[in-house]
């Protein structure tokens, strides 16, 4: 059995933010504080937050534990691992800007 993985995100990012609860998952990537499928809504609030100027180190840090997640819960396809990993990330702004008439 694999033990559970803590995300420590004021570690990963540098920045500081409330974690008076850890919210990691456990063997089966539910969250063992509010039992939800991990990434649980805690933390995709707080990492949001926390990469809100990094979004390509988000899916990064991301990618990571959906590998994890995908050795341990066979029976998930990838599109299902990629809905649950990334699906909730808002999409980049296009960096167009209008033109004015």
């Amino acid at each position: 059995m694999t033990s559970p993985s803590t995300v420590d995100v004021t570690h990963t990012c540098g920045e500081s933010d409330d974690l008076t609860a850890v919210h990691r998952n456990d063997e089966r990537w539910r969250c063992v504080d509010c039992r939800r499928e991990w990434p649980c809504p805690v933390i995709r609030r707080r990492l949001l937050v926390l990469y809100r100027r990094e979004p390509v180190k988000l899916r990064i840090y991301l990618r990571h534990f959906q590998d994890r997640a995908a050795v341990q819960l066979p029976e998930l396809s990838t599109r299902q691992l990629d809905t649950r990993f990334f699906g909730w990330i808002p999409d980049p702004p296009s960096g167009r800007r209008r033109r004015s008439a």
